[in-house]
């Protein structure tokens, strides 16, 4: 395997049925089929102790938007200390399937202002590379076969994906059509991915 001076962290990003979990797969795949130690990751963290609580209250109409930020922010810091970090250290690509762009877009789409909660996750590792996947609510929601949850509505992830695109061009993060056949999205975000680290063998 390539050896890497340091471990990277990629953050795979964007709304509900944007196909995030599906390239996150595609690329540790690949990495790993060209010699990189690469791990997925996602977030909510399913290995952690505040997923199930997340879950749980995102079934539930009403709740405070606060509390969503913090519980989003307590499963980041568990997130970082307790899977991240190490995976870091072992000089791992760690690609994440959400990440803190995700709590940004979502959480301003309910109200709260983005200072606070950039506040709440100052302890989050900043990402070697960030790439969000846009889509329009009409064509990704379908995709999503479960029962929808309260983000999971036309209206409020039009706002979500107008945050994400903000967040993009401040922060000149790569936008890719995410409607556009898996296959193509994935060949841009591996040749991404690829030069993020070739600085790092």
């Amino acid at each position: 395997m390539a050896a890497l001076k340091r471990g990277a962290l990629i953050a795979i990003e964007g709304i509900d049925g944007a196909g995030s979990s599906t390239q996150t797969k595609m690329l540790v795949d690949a990495l790993n089929a060209l010699g990189y130690p690469a791990v997925a990751t996602k977030e909510p963290n399913p290995d952690g102790h505040i997923e199930p609580v997340i879950r749980a209250l995102l079934r539930e109409e009403g709740a405070e938007p606060a509390l969503d930020a913090l519980l989003f922010a307590a499963d980041r810091v568990e997130h970082v200390e307790r899977f991240i970090k190490p995976w870091l250290e072992a000089k791992k690509v760690v690609v994440t399937d959400r990440y803190l762009e995700s709590t940004l877009a979502y959480q301003s789409a309910q109200g709260l202002d983005p200072r606070w909660i950039l506040s709440i996750n100052r302890g989050a590792v900043k990402p070697d590379l960030t790439i969000i996947l846009d889509v329009d609510p009409a064509l990704s929601l379908p995709r999503k076969n479960l029962k929808p949850d309260r983000y999971e509505q036309a209206g409020f992830l039009d706002k979500v994906r107008a945050n994400f695109a903000g967040r993009a061009r401040r922060m000149r993060y790569p936008v890719l059509d995410s409607s556009r056949p898996k296959e193509e999205v994935h060949g841009l975000i591996l040749a991404a991915a690829l030069d993020a680290i070739k600085g790092l063998v």
